[in-house]
């Protein structure tokens, strides 16, 4: 299966923390570990992500963010990362793909038309490493559904060739202007105007909080320069740091 993005410049570029802030992970150490694995304790990277680091420096596109988002939280309701590093790689194999977690067959998973292949890689994960959360999930799949339709399907759109995500807005309720999406600025958050929020949450610090200011410098309605400032505090609210 090709990628839904091709040019590298449109792939979109986070660091490790700004993807920790964007999706509301508590630690980076915990995202450091799906990356890089555990040398010490011969454990493999969870992911296989677009760019190869250089040095230290580890960063991600946004398919990986959508991968690390994915594990995130499945991770939140108890499952094993054993489970989802055995799954993902049957399911790079099944659907000829580097991100299986970013594709809408993986997401929509009680979508029966395709899914019988992923509930099945995922149950043989789950049993192969016991793990008792990711299997019961899978048997009350009810359950499995409401977890995934309220957790990680709101905001995503997935492009309709690859069906790997395309785009997602990480607050569709809140803030169901502001997007996220790989082609505009860089994958940084947006609203209309396709200037990201953090440059206008910046400005309007520095133009000591005045939001008619900022929109005249940037020719940005003003009410989108608020909605962008209260987007950035929204994300300035991080979780408490959770176990990887």
């Amino acid at each position: 299966m090709g990628r839904a993005i091709r040019n590298p410049l449109a792939r979109g570029f986070y660091t490790v923390p700004e993807a920790a802030r964007l999706i509301r992970v508590g630690s980076t150490q915990k995202i450091y570990g799906w990356l890089k694995g555990y040398p010490g304790r011969e454990i493999g990277p969870l992911l296989a992500r677009d760019y190869m680091p250089i040095r230290d420096f580890q960063e991600l596109s946004f398919l990986d963010l959508m991968e690390i988002r994915f594990v995130e939280h499945f991770r939140e309701h108890g499952v094993k990362v054993t489970s989802l590093r055995l799954a993902a790689q049957r399911l790079r194999q099944e659907f000829d793909t580097e991100h299986p977690f970013a594709l809408q067959q993986v997401i929509v998973v009680a979508d029966k038309s395709d899914v019988m292949v992923v509930e099945d890689v995922l149950r043989a994960s789950a049993e192969e490493v016991r793990d008792m959360k990711l299997r019961s999930l899978l048997t009350r799949n009810y359950v499995m559904y409401e977890t995934i339709k309220r957790g990680l399907l709101p905001g995503v759109k997935f492009d309709a060739r690859s069906r790997l995500a395309s785009s997602w807005k990480p607050e569709p309720h809140q803030f169901p202007r502001i997007v996220v999406d790989p082609r505009i600025a860089y994958g940084k958050p947006a609203g209309p105007s396709r200037v990201p929020t953090g440059v206008l949450y910046d400005a309007w610090l520095a133009e000591n909080e005045n939001a008619d200011a900022v929109a005249h410098w940037f020719d940005v309605p003003t009410p989108e320069i608020m909605e962008a400032v209260k987007f950035e505090k929204f994300l300035n609210q991080r979780p408490q740091a959770q176990a990887a």
